[in-house]
C-alpha cells in the first residue's frame, strides 16, 4: 500500500516537472482583424486563435492582448482595461490535449487614423498550479480607418457646377478629336464620317472611330499647413467628398499633398492619374494614414503641382484656411490651369468654397 502511494507521488511529481518545463511548449496564439481598412464606426471582427499542439494539457493559460486604446469591443462581456495609450484584453482558458480554441470578437474604431494590433503576453500554469511561465507573442497588424463622409449640399452644388464647366470645355477646343481606327458602315452613321481611304482595301464602306484627345482630368491638391487638428480632419473628409464626386462623374484624377503618412505606404505624397473605385480607394487609404505633420510648405506643394501639370489642367485645392486669387504663390497655378481652379477651405467661420475659375 505504501509502495503504491509512493509510486503515485513519484508519478505526480514527474508530471508536475514535465508540465512546468512544457507549460507553453507548442502553444501558439494569434490575433488578427477581419478587415485592414474600415469606415469610422464600422463593425469588424478580431479573430483570436489559441492552440495546444502537444498531448499534455495546459491546466491554465492566460492571454493579455494589446489593442488600440480607442477600440470599442461591441457587446463584449469579458475583461479589458483601457488607458490613453493601449487597451488590454484579458482572457484565460484550459487547453486539453491538442485542443484549438477560436474566438470572434466584434469591434469598431470611432475615428480616422492608423491603428496597430501589437504583441500579446501568454502565461501558462503547471499541472498543480504552483508556478507560471510567461512568453511574449510578437504581432503586428494594421487597421486603417478612412476619413468620415461629410454632407455639404451647397459645396456639392458648387463643385458640380465647376466640374460641369470642366467637362464642357474639352468639347470646344480646336481639335478635340483623334482618329483611333475604322469599322464597317452600318447605315446609321452620318455620311461625313465615312472614310474613303479605309473603304478601298476591304471593298465596302468604313467609318472612322474617333476619340477625345482631351480627357476629363482633374488634379486634387490637399494642403495641411496652417490648420488645427479639427480643421485638418475636416480637410481629409472634404477631400474624400471631392474624390468620390470625381469618381461618380467619371473624371480621371491625380492627387498631391504635403501631409506626412504613417505605415506601409511610406513617403506617400502623390498619386498619378487614374480612374475607378480602386484608384479612389488607394488615395482614401493614404488619407486614413495621414498624420498632422507637414512634409513640405504650402508654396512648395503648389510649385510641385505647377511643374507636373499640363496647360489648362483643372485643379481642386483643399486647404484649412481661406485663400484669395491675389495670393502671390497661387498665381502660377492659376495661370497654368487657365483659371480652372476651385478652392475649398475647412474653416467653419469662412466660406466653404471659393471658385476661382473663369
Amino acid at each position: 500500500m505504501l509502495f503504491l502511494l509512493f509510486l503515485l507521488i513519484v508519478c505526480a511529481l514527474l508530471c508536475e516537472l514535465v508540465s512546468v518545463k512544457s507549460a507553453l511548449s507548442r502553444v501558439s496564439y494569434s490575433c488578427r482583424p477581419s478587415q485592414s481598412v474600415v469606415e469610422p464606426g464600422e463593425e469588424f471582427q478580431l479573430l483570436t486563435t489559441i492552440q495546444n499542439g502537444k498531448w499534455l494539457p495546459v491546466s491554465y493559460l492566460e492571454v493579455v492582448q494589446n489593442l488600440p486604446h480607442d477600440i470599442c469591443l461591441n457587446a463584449y462581456l469579458g475583461h479589458f482595461q483601457s488607458d490613453l495609450t493601449v487597451c488590454r484584453l484579458y482572457s484565460s482558458c484550459f487547453l486539453g490535449s491538442r485542443q484549438k480554441l477560436t474566438r470572434r470578437i466584434k469591434a469598431s474604431l470611432p475615428q480616422r487614423g492608423r491603428r496597430i494590433i501589437s504583441d500579446a503576453t501568454i502565461t501558462g500554469g503547471d499541472l498543480l498550479g504552483f508556478t507560471r511561465r510567461f512568453r511574449n507573442v510578437p504581432l503586428f497588424y494594421e487597421i486603417v480607418v478612412l476619413p468620415a463622409r461629410v454632407e455639404e449640399p451647397a459645396l456639392s452644388r458648387a463643385l458640380g457646377g465647376f466640374l460641369g464647366d470642366v467637362s464642357v470645355q474639352r468639347f470646344i477646343l480646336e481639335d478635340p478629336m483623334l482618329t483611333i481606327g475604322a469599322r464597317e458602315y452600318t447605315g446609321r452613321e452620318p455620311m461625313k464620317s465615312i472614310s474613303w481611304k479605309h473603304s478601298v482595301r476591304p471593298g465596302h464602306l468604313m467609318v472612322k472611330e474617333l476619340d477625345h484627345t482631351v480627357e476629363n482630368t482633374v488634379t486634387v491638391l490637399l494642403n495641411v499647413e496652417g490648420g488645427s487638428h479639427e480643421e485638418l480632419e475636416r480637410c481629409f473628409s472634404l477631400t474624400r467628398m471631392v474624390l468620390e464626386a470625381l469618381e461618380k462623374r467619371g473624371f480621371s484624377c491625380s492627387f498631391l499633398t504635403n501631409a506626412a503618412t504613417a505605415g506601409a505606404i511610406g513617403q506617400w505624397n502623390q498619386v498619378s492619374d487614374g480612374l475607378g473605385s480602386g484608384h479612389t480607394r488607394a488615395i482614401l487609404e493614404g488619407l486614413g494614414r495621414a498624420t498632422y505633420d507637414v512634409r513640405e510648405s504650402f508654396s512648395s506643394l503648389v510649385n510641385r503641382a505647377v511643374r507636373g501639370a499640363r496647360d489648362g489642367q483643372a485643379h481642386i485645392l483643399i486647404t484649412p484656411a481661406p485663400l484669395q486669387r491675389s495670393d502671390a504663390f497661387l498665381a502660377p497655378l492659376f495661370q497654368q490651369s487657365q483659371g480652372r481652379l476651385f478652392i475649398i477651405n475647412a474653416r467653419e467661420d469662412g466660406m466653404s468654397s471659393q471658385e476661382v475659375s473663369g
